[in-house]
């Protein structure tokens, strides 16, 4: 898998055992003397880059206690038993009552997006640094920008503060299907409808370098728009024939029956219509894994009811974030659609009796947030999971085996253990995981490659922030760039611009219009972002799969937008596709009603009153309204 250079030696730890709950203590292991082959040296110690001294290390393996873990060049050398009365070495880290895990494992995030039912800008660089500031180590970007692929690889390069990453890129999805209901959006979904469109849209991702495919099976008419369309299994076959891991959005029993079927390898959900048949529990159990994301459905009841307190400051949300997420709180039937809150009730307690179902059958159940969705917040999702896991039965201890050493055989990483030649991603906490799941919380530090950082220094940090990036590299934010500026949606440096939206801007050119960089308007730093042309006279933006309509953007830039009922004199907003104009219409942003677009060129353009001209930034005649 690109990008992960780290996680690829082969991984020489004991069978994954789902089943031991025992947390019997195994004991301090024994060591050799240290003996290597470079120096024969027998102190153990020697040339340590990071030690923790007498702690107690818990994972797959048990329980031992009065242990040293030694840490050189971003692994665990060896792991040894603390004789009592036996004085740490020089600069040891004293753990003495701290508790050594492996770090955790998000399997379902959404790294692009902030879980707020509209935008609120770029939240990127705040999403990676809550993921790692809760102890999430390694997560993976389950439909999202391509850019993220080249993100990934520059994060690993730089050692930077931020979780491992494997990344899917777009959905593939049918057109019209989930997560692109209502609005064509290319960074997060690929149209496909045929086993070769399949193919070659999955084979372009595994070209760009992505980890594996996300693919959404269907939406099960649980959207307020109706049934959507379902992905072809044709389709599906041709995904999967590009080799690389599939993951599927499913709702439905018979989905996950379809899914596994048809190559995929991992449920992104489990299914939550209603009870899970017999046939859909027979075929779990050939699953890589079956993720829960009960948190997906529960936080939107969490939020009305005040159990999720968006002024929470632990829950580390941007200004943006709470404010969005605070006015649902307070205005639930004006800010959803109609009967959600009740829809996800039933949603929550159908997957809970799921999940408890596919845990009694001893089915690869790993925790996962699906962090970035509606209330979901990055970092502290996976917590809930866990929590949602102990309520339905599990141990503290096998919940965090889920979440550690599960989760990363599903994934195919190394890690997982705290061993000698594993990965040192651990988490130095001062509470007993055993005792309270919630102890996974409560960290002194979190160990990335063997690196120690506080959450305090997670926070602050640099993820990037070396002025390196050319104009198209990945970012996250501006000081990444060597010049111009981060483009927060695209997440790749671009060139600046004054003012957005500034009609006297020429900086961009005829082919590009000038926007705040986070796409939100609350960024200082705006850029010119490229769009396909279009006509506005010929409307060429097409009816597939949604209604489209050619519009003029900035002052030199037309620009496909939804197309939506409202005609001429009525009002609108271009906010979303129920109050936009009809094709050939413009929406007026000086009185919010609809025009009909001219050619202030051509005679006679107008069926009603007469074409008012409007110029280019350059003094060109550029398009006409009719009034």
């Amino acid at each position: 898998m690109g990008g992960l250079l780290l996680f690829l030696a082969a991984c020489t730890g004991p069978t994954p055992r789902s089943g031991d709950e025992s947390g019997d203590d195994v004991g301090g292991p024994e060591h050799s003397g240290g003996e290597t082959e470079e120096t024969g040296d027998t102190d153990p110690y020697l040339g340590a880059d990071l030690i923790l001294w007498n702690a107690t290390a818990i994972d797959v393996d048990g329980r031992r206690e009065a242990v040293a873990i030694v840490i050189v060049g971003g692994l665990v050398r060896e792991v040894v038993a603390v004789a009592e009365g036996e004085g740490a070495p020089p600069g040891a880290v004293d753990a003495t009552r701290r508790f050594v895990v492996p770090g955790l494992v998000d399997p379902h995030v959404h790294l692009a997006h902030g879980g707020s039912t509209v935008l609120v800008g770029d939240t990127l660089a705040h999403n990676l640094r809550a993921q790692l500031a809760f102890g999430v180590t390694q997560v993976v970007d389950l439909g999202g920008p391509t850019s993220l692929i080249d993100l990934r690889d520059r994060l690993v390069a730089g050692g930077a503060p931020a979780p491992h990453l494997l990344v899917s890129g777009p959905f593939l999805t049918a057109a019209g299907s989930h997560p692109c209901e209502t609005a064509p959006d290319p960074d997060l979904c690929v149209f496909v409808a045929t086993e070769a469109e399949g193919l070659a849209a999955a084979t372009t991702l595994r070209d760009a370098g992505a980890d594996l495919v996300k693919v959404a099976l269907a939406d099960g008419g649980f959207s307020d728009w109706g049934p959507t369309p379902r992905l072809e299994l044709g389709a599906l076959d041709g995904i999967a024939a590009a080799g690389l891991p599939v993951y599927a959005h499913i709702d439905t029993s018979a989905d996950l029956v379809d899914a596994l079927a048809h190559g995929v390898s991992v449920a992104a959900h489990t299914p939550f219509d209603g009870p899970l048949t017999p046939e859909a529990l027979a075929a779990a159990g050939g699953a890589t894994a079956l993720l829960t994301t009960i948190s997906a459905f529960a936080n939107v009841g969490r939020l009305v009811d005040g159990q999720l307190d968006p002024a929470d400051p632990a829950l580390l949300l941007t200004d943006a974030q709470r404010a969005a997420w605070s006015a649902v709180a307070s205005d639930p039937g004006g800010q959803l659609v109609a009967g959600w809150v009740d829809a996800n009730a039933e949603w929550t307690a159908a997957a809970r009796a799921n999940v408890a179902t596919l845990l009694g059958a001893d089915a690869p159940v790993v925790p996962a947030s699906d962090a970035g969705y509606f209330f979901v917040p990055h970092g502290q999702g996976l917590h809930d999971e866990l929590a949602e896991l102990v309520a339905l039965g599990l141990t503290p201890r096998h919940a965090m085996q889920r979440a550690t050493w599960d989760a990363r055989r599903a994934l195919g990483v190394a890690g997982g253990r705290v061993a000698a030649g594993e990965p040192a991603d651990l988490l130095l906490l001062a509470s007993d995981p055993d005792d309270d799941v919630a102890a996974l919380r409560d960290l002194d530090a979190v160990v990335l490659v063997g690196t120690s950082w506080t959450v305090a220094e997670i926070l602050a940090a640099d993820l990037l922030g070396d002025g390196s990036s050319g104009e198209g590299d990945a970012c996250v934010e501006h000081a990444d760039c060597a010049s111009g500026a981060c483009d927060g949606l695209a997440h790749a440096c671009a060139g600046s611009c004054p003012t957005a939206y500034g009609v006297d801007d020429r900086d961009c050119g005829a082919d590009a219009w000038c926007m705040p960089a986070d796409g939100y308007g609350a960024d200082a730093e705006s850029v010119c972002r490229g769009e396909e042309p279009c006509d506005l006279y010929a409307q060429d933006c097409g009816p597939d799969p949604y209604d489209r309509a050619c519009i003029p953007y900035d002052m030199d830039t037309n620009a496909c937008w939804y197309a939506g009922p409202r005609r001429a004199g009525q009002s609108c907003s271009t906010a979303y596709e129920a109050t936009s104009c009809e094709a050939g219409g413009y929406c007026s942003a000086v009185d919010s009603l609809c025009y009909d677009l001219c050619d202030p060129l051509a005679m006679d353009s107008c069926a009603i009153g007469r074409c008012h001209r409007y110029d280019t930034s350059a003094g060109e005649p550029w398009f006409g309204l009719c009034f």
